[in-house]
């Protein structure tokens, strides 16, 4: 029998409280969310503007899909068996963070690095966008170690009961991370802070993204105590590039039924948020631009920055609604887990009848993301009847409930699931072949440690549980500890699955785009924005196309969702 992982130590966070354990959890995703939005905001036009047409810069967004496809899953399994005495998520968080911060500082001064050696207009102007386009990939690759390493703590760190609220708190954060994006995108930086970080606006975003991200990651990693992986099993200690790959693809190919039930409902759904979450900026500034904005109107030198707060503003508008939403909605929803919640001390008589009552017509998580699929559907079908900057902002504020549901709920499933593969030896051998060091292994004399000279510390995990010790009602099982031995690479491959679509996305931008917008030198009007915008009023609006094919595929998710009720 393969000999089981062995741990040191008990995960630990900062905080006086549970809420405020949960918020230094969770910061490393406000600087996180704060540096896509960023992102999604400025690059699109950015592209644009260095020259390139909406089909190639379609192409260029295969960077996203791309990274997550192979760094995620590849980051998962890697830290999964790091032996590292700092924890196996935070070293990879950190340094992730500062290549994130160099790739962006580098990305906002393409044009001066280039200039600097090219002096041929023409030729700098291709090396420029090369370099815009290379670091763009850089910025992709990087923050997705960040990001698989800042999902896989929450799972590591928090025990069942605790999964979906530890998603919401990450939702919470992240909508807070998109409204001081997209807040300060719409504010001219240039006017308040002067040219002491960059001359435009894009510029002064890549600095700011780049601060904000080490900061939260750097007080994640302060707040946070991991345990220390100090053996893994046997076929772990010599494992190299070839082992890694082969474990991932054989956990994508053998996934227990509940799991891939969640990756598929992922995968349709991201087929429709792909392009809302990288092209609605441009297309609520193209709106306004087209329909609005009276042709031959002269316009500010930095049409870059004006597109992108004005774009900038309806996504402050998103995200406020997002951050509502992640808020209120999981009192208003029952756990995937609800069988093991937690201890709630009993209200007065009165209230408690009231509760109740509540209480029993609540919706599961399961038909919240099922209705959110159908919210999301029939709003973006409306995005080709868009003639104005109102309405354009209106679709994609209301789209802030249905992301607010996507951001938490499939990671409070897969939680769940995950831990409970840990829990059950049988599954976790038969899914995965590692065999876990438990309490309930060891109470059950399932595990013998081949090493009894050697002080082990098994995986009992303090998570600070405020619970009334007077009452009778608590839940035995809301002390169970969470191993999250396989987060890593089981949320790798969720990741998978919400990349892949990326890809479908991709193509079908670069289709529409090719068709609808196949070059934007026809066009008669030879001012700076008519170079990368479409402001013929007569011709299909091809963005709006995209979210509309997008609510499409929305639909399919919502009965992939449906589906996940049987899968067992």
């Amino acid at each position: 029998m393969p000999q089981a992982a062995r741990w040191v130590g008990t995960p630990s966070i900062k905080g006086r409280n549970e809420s405020a354990r949960m918020a230094l959890l969770t910061f490393s995703l406000l600087g996180l969310q704060f540096t896509w939005s960023i992102e999604m905001t400025y690059c699109t036009p950015y592209l644009l503007q260095l020259g390139l047409t909406k089909s190639r810069t379609s192409l260029v967004w295969i960077a996203g899909p791309l990274s997550g496809l192979v760094i995620q899953p590849l980051i998962g399994v890697i830290a999964d068996r790091s032996r590292s005495k700092f924890g196996r998520r935070r070293p990879f968080m950190i340094v992730g963070s500062f290549i994130v911060a160099a790739c962006l500082l580098l990305l906002g001064w393409t044009s001066e690095i280039v200039n600097a050696f090219v002096k041929d207009p023409e030729k700098s102007q291709s090396a420029t966008i090369a370099l815009a386009v290379l670091s763009i990939y850089a910025v992709d690759f990087a923050i997705n170690i960040v990001q698989a390493c800042c999902r896989s703590l929450i799972v590591d760190t928090l025990p069942i009961p605790l999964q979906q609220s530890g998603s919401a708190w990450a939702g919470r954060m992240s909508a807070i991370g998109q409204l001081v994006g997209y807040g300060v995108g719409s504010i001219d930086t240039v006017r308040i802070l002067g040219s002491f970080i960059g001359d435009t606006q894009f510029k002064q975003m890549t600095v700011i993204a780049a601060l904000f991200l080490i900061g939260s990651v750097l007080v994640t990693s302060y707040s946070v105590k991991e345990r220390i992986l100090i053996t893994a099993r046997d076929s772990d200690g010599e494992a190299g590039a070839m082992q890694v790959i082969s474990q991932l693809l054989k956990t994508t190919m053998e996934l227990p039924p509940r799991i891939q039930a969640i990756c598929w409902a992922q995968f349709w759904a991201w087929i429709g948020w792909f392009p809302f979450l990288f092209y609605s900026t441009t297309w609520v500034g193209e709106t306004y631009f087209r329909y609005e904005v009276p042709k031959g109107t002269t316009q500010s030198d930095d049409i870059l920055g004006e597109v992108g707060r004005i774009g900038s503003l309806s996504l402050v508008v998103f995200s406020s609604i997002t951050f509502i939403g992640s808020v209120i909605l999981p009192f208003c929803v029952q756990s995937p887990d609800h069988k093991r919640s937690r201890f709630t001390p009993r209200p007065p008589p009165g209230v408690a009848a009231l509760l109740t009552k509540i209480t029993a017509i609540r919706p599961d998580l399961q038909t919240t993301w099922w209705m959110s699929h159908f919210v999301f559907a029939a709003t973006m079908i409306m995005a080709p009847f868009a003639r104005s900057r109102a309405f354009a902002t209106a679709l994609v504020a209301v789209c802030g409930v249905p992301w607010a549901v996507t951001s938490w709920a499939p990671f409070a499933f897969m939680g769940v699931e995950i831990n409970k593969l840990a829990m059950d030896p049988s599954l976790t051998a038969r899914y995965s072949g590692v065999q876990m060091i438990t309490s309930s292994s060891i109470r059950t004399g399932n595990y013998a440690d081949p090493n009894t000279d050697t002080e082990m510390d098994v995986l009992r995990l303090n998570h600070h549980h405020d619970v009334d010790s007077d009452s009778d009602d608590e839940d035995p099982t809301s002390s169970v500890p969470s191993t999250g031995e396989l987060a890593g690479i089981y949320l790798g491959v969720l990741n998978v699955y919400t990349t892949l679509p990326q890809f479908v996305g991709t193509f079908i931008s670069w289709i529409v785009f090719s068709i609808l917008e196949p070059a934007n030198a026809k066009r008669d009007d030879n001012s700076q924005e008519a170079m990368w915008m479409n402001l013929d009023k007569n011709s299909p609006n091809a963005i709006s196309v995209c979210l509309f094919i997008g609510a499409l595929s929305a639909l399919v998710a919502s009965e992939a969702t449906r589906r996940m009720r049987y899968a067992r």
